[in-house]
């Protein structure tokens, strides 16, 4: 269950995220997705821009879009096996940057394949190979 922590960090990751991708990508938290094996609702997700159903168009409570970047972030309540084995099912449903948030350790994880990552701590700039995003990890823990 996400916590007033998580919350927080979820806000700074989607203005950041909106900042620096600016047009390129559409960013958006807690949206459903209909990929290939289920249902998945990343705490963020960054999809090119245009892919998605327009907004004057009739509502969806799910999308089959498959994101760029899917970001979770670790809950208390969680586990990170729990968010690995999400990791795998992003990839296979085709994501290319999956990133994992671990607030207690003040860190994010961006793995560009399921075993294949960078970590990136407080005080620095974390660079998205995938979309070319940049953000400061500390903002999103103050």
């Amino acid at each position: 269950m996400p916590s007033l922590k998580h919350a927080r960090i979820q806000k700074q990751l989607v203005r950041q995220l909106e900042n620096f991708l600016l047009d390129r990508y559409e960013v958006l938290a807690e949206i459903s997705l209909s990929i290939s094996d289920g249902k998945m609702i990343p705490d963020v997700a960054v999809f090119v821009a245009g892919t998605l159903p327009n907004s004057a168009g009739p509502d969806f409570t799910a999308v089959s879009v498959v994101p760029r970047t899917a970001i979770e972030i670790l809950s208390p309540t969680q586990v990170i096996a729990e968010l690995l084995e999400k990791a795998g099912r992003y990839f296979a449903a085709g994501v290319q940057s999956y990133w994992l948030v671990v607030p207690e350790l003040r860190a994010v994880a961006v793995y560009s394949a399921p075993m294949k990552y960078k970590y990136f701590y407080n005080g620095d700039t974390l660079r998205d190979p995938v979309t070319g995003a940049e953000i400061v990890v500390s903002q999103l823990f103050d």
